[in-house]
């Protein structure tokens, strides 16, 4: 049967947690991304830090109901997250309630709860589908420790030398990613060091937090090869951390990470590396690491219908424990009905993540011998090939993503493309996305912004490929039709 290209708002899987909304064209996308009702009055679920699934929304106004509250609601992990992020944001909470196991947040609505929604965005403190319909149902949440030993016993051999009990597991890997800044910058400004590198175009939510820093100096060094603009910052004494993605997404390049661990170790900054383009079965990262911070909603949740992060700290590093400590103080634990359907999944990750590989390799191969291709990125491929193959893991690949730029006009192919069409990738499915469309609306929507994109050497309009499980001919053949087009 071939692959069909499901319509608007309908999620993948079929299910109410499903982290997958189909937006089938590009005028969907447009939509989307200006919050026009056509199109957001069918979303019911989605990728949850974007999509406030229609459970959670459900029962943030039952409890508002019940408790009489009112204004922009906020139903959050925990109290602590609500107050930072409200303080963070400028944004005075007008209530904060015990509902259950979470906490429902309200603000005025205005300037300030739209920063406020950022903040959740970027770091994701939002309750998930299984939390709220529990509470929704009165279900009693289970003990979700035997599913995290599950969990962290699947993911040890792929962060060898951390203890299995240190293998933390968060509500997303953004979670992850925002715990393991906190704790660099605890660590780090008391000696001074408050400035970051970003080394690379890194996703969305990850630049937005360094940005967004309040009293920190952020530096973008676009060029994963440009080790000597990294050193000279370095040299200036100020910089907490280094960060960046192995590889970056979408360009998929990989810096010299051996070299970047040597540069951090002389001028005394942690790196923070994330491998979540590929996942951790792909790359061995943690031993050139401070922190390793990485999705499990992409490869480990190949399902789709569940949203996860991890974080390690290096044993061996210094102020190692002082690290822990504080990204044990930060993060959000993923809730334990999550944890049970994650550990149904995560013991098929290597496996998954070697067959998706293979796939998109083959897939990748004829893409760069079409005439409406004008450029195919993959991991293993291009200028920083060799930096990545340094980090294989034995029997591994490049992952399931491939980053396309056509010869022809992207919202033709985008929309006879047959195939599910929305973010996320890793999963059994095949995807596509316009991909700076979704993450960087604004900004390919305006000439300054698309050059600014093509200053980073991306092109605004490329197409993001994750490839999927089924059959090669069947995924090709709906490709072939799309580039024909």
């Amino acid at each position: 049967m071939p692959i069909l290209s499901p319509a608007l708002g309908a999620t993948v899987p079929d299910s109410p947690h499903a982290t997958v909304v189909c937006l089938p064209t590009l005028a969907d996308v447009e939509s989307y991304e200006r919050k026009e009702e056509r199109v957001w009055k069918l979303l019911h679920a989605g990728y949850p830090r974007f999509v406030r699934n229609a459970l959670v929304t459900r029962a943030a106004r039952e409890a508002a109901s019940t408790l009489g509250r009112t204004g922009e609601l906020f139903p959050l992990v925990s109290e602590v997250s609500a107050r930072r992020l409200a303080e963070h944001a400028g944004a005075t909470l007008t209530s904060i309630d015990h509902v259950g196991d979470w906490y429902l947040a309200t603000t005025s609505a205005g300037d300030a709860a739209l920063r406020l929604a950022k903040m959740v965005q970027h770091t994701g403190m939002l309750i998930s589908s299984r939390q709220a319909e529990a509470w929704l149902t009165g279900a009693a949440p289970p003990d979700g420790s035997t599913a995290l030993h599950s969990i962290q016993s699947a993911l040890s051999p792929l962060l060898a030398g951390v203890a299995i009990n240190d293998i933390l597991i968060a509500t997303s890997g953004m979670n992850a990613v925002e715990a393991g800044i906190a704790a660099v910058d605890a660590v780090q400004r008391p000696r001074g060091r408050s400035a970051w590198i970003q080394f690379g175009w890194l996703y969305v939510d990850s630049t937005r937090l360094l940005e967004k820093a309040r009293d920190a100096k952020h530096h973008f060094v676009s060029d994963v090869r440009d080790l000597a603009a990294v050193e000279r910052l370095l040299a200036a004494g100020d910089i907490a951390g280094v960060f960046t993605e192995v590889p970056n997404n979408p360009q998929l390049e990989t810096a010299d990470i051996p070299a970047l661990r040597a540069l951090c170790d002389k001028y005394g900054a942690k790196l923070l590396l994330d491998p979540s383009s590929v996942g951790l079965a792909s790359v061995d990262v943690l031993p050139f690491a401070d922190i390793v911070v990485s999705s499990l909603t992409k490869y480990a949740g190949s399902e789709g219908d569940v949203m996860a992060g991890v974080i390690a700290v290096h044993p061996a590093r210094a102020d190692g424990v002082e690290l822990l400590a504080s990204v044990r103080r930060r993060l959000a634990p993923l809730h334990a009905l999550d944890l049970a359907v994650l550990a149904t999944q995560v013991g098929r990750m290597t496996e998954v993540t070697q067959r998706l590989s293979a796939t998109a390799a083959e897939i990748a191969r004829r893409f760069a011998a079409h005439p409406a291709v004008a450029r195919v990125r993959t991991a293993d491929q291009g200028p920083t090939a060799a930096a990545y193959r340094r980090l294989l893991r034995s029997g591994a690949g490049a992952g399931s993503l491939i980053t396309l730029e056509l010869r022809g006009d992207m919202r033709r192919v985008y929309d006879g493309l047959a195939v599910a069409k929305g973010p996320s990738f890793g999963l059994r499915y095949t995807l596509a996305a316009p991909f700076l469309w979704l993450a960087h609306f604004e900004e390919v929507t305006n000439e300054q912004g698309r050059a600014h994109i093509r200053a980073a050497g991306l092109d605004p309009d490329l197409l993001r490929v994750s490839v999927g499980l089924e059959p090669i001919e069947e995924i090709w053949a709906a490709f072939a039709v799309a580039l024909a087009q």
